[in-house]
């Protein structure tokens, strides 16, 4: 029968400069470190040394709460990502073995980089807390800056609360853009279809269809029924039939088009209101 590897002796020496009041580290929980033992360490450290409490999210420091496969991995991985941030590592440890209690050789490793980097933890939650202090005393500064210098020239400001605040749209920036989108299409499609057509219209000037056609209409029925008195037109009547169905044709697909710029001018104006 093969010897037992010791991968636990290793563990119990780099705790013991910390002299946590609690877990006491044995080698029969170390052997299959167990994840309440493991929670328990992290609270021990906490406890002297408040070094992974600002990483940590509050609802996983109380053992009880964290109840879940789901919870226990998640608080693992935040401890194993922090930890190679910090020693600068990159641990082969995964946490849903440790759950499971599988692989304790990696989690022992896992356990004594814990011990060693609770020295950096608290530097770099010491430094974070300073800058986030020093960034509040920045803003605060500001504003007493602002407030001296409104009164010294007797200047009354608002209140924050006060001020107008323009309100946000519920429809998010990449739905707005997309239902945006078929309107301009629309509006780009309809000036190419306009750019297809040869026609002569003066749009400075108002035009009513209805008034055109009937002065087409008068046209024809003159020509139709002509008074003696009535001099021969210069064309033939073949040639006039045909320019005037043309004409109505134009004024037909005028109409159309008509239609279809009330649409497209809607859509653009539904985007600007």
């Amino acid at each position: 029968m093969s010897e037992e590897s010791d991968f636990w002796s290793a563990t119990i020496a780099a705790y013991e400069p910390l002299q946590l009041p609690a877990p006491e580290m044995t080698p029969k929980l170390l052997k299959r470190p167990p994840f309440r033992f493991i929670h328990d360490i992290v609270c021990g450290i906490d406890g002297r040394f408040a070094a992974y409490n600002h990483v940590i999210p509050t609802e996983l420091q109380d053992s009880a709460k964290v109840d879940t496969k789901e919870k226990k991995i998640e608080y693992l991985t935040t401890l194993i990502n922090y930890v190679n941030t910090l020693m600068s590592v990159q641990l082969d440890v995964n946490p849903k073995k440790i759950v499971s209690g599988h692989e304790p050789e990696k989690t022992n490793v896992f356990l004594q980089y814990l011990a060693a980097a609770v020295g950096y933890a608290q530097q770099d939650k010491a430094q974070k807390e300073a800058e986030k202090q020093a960034t509040c005393v920045s803003a605060s500064s500001a504003q007493e800056d602002v407030a001296e210098l409104a009164a010294r020239h007797g200047l009354q400001l608002p209140s924050r609360d006060s001020l107008p605040r323009k309100k946000s749209s519920s429809t998010a920036s990449a739905t707005r853009r997309e239902s945006q989108l078929p309107a301009i299409q629309n509006a780009e499609a309809f000036n190419r279809k306009l750019e297809g057509f040869s026609l002569d219209l003066n749009l400075k000037a108002p035009q009513d269809i209805k008034e055109e056609g009937q002065r087409i209409v008068m046209m024809w029925n003159e020509l139709s029924t002509p008074q003696v008195e009535t001099k021969a037109p210069s064309i033939s009547v073949e040639t006039l039939e045909t320019a005037i169905n043309r004409q109505l044709e134009t004024i037909k697909m005028i109409g159309v088009l008509l239609k279809e710029s009330d649409v497209v001018i809607d859509d653009l104006e539904a985007l600007v209101s």
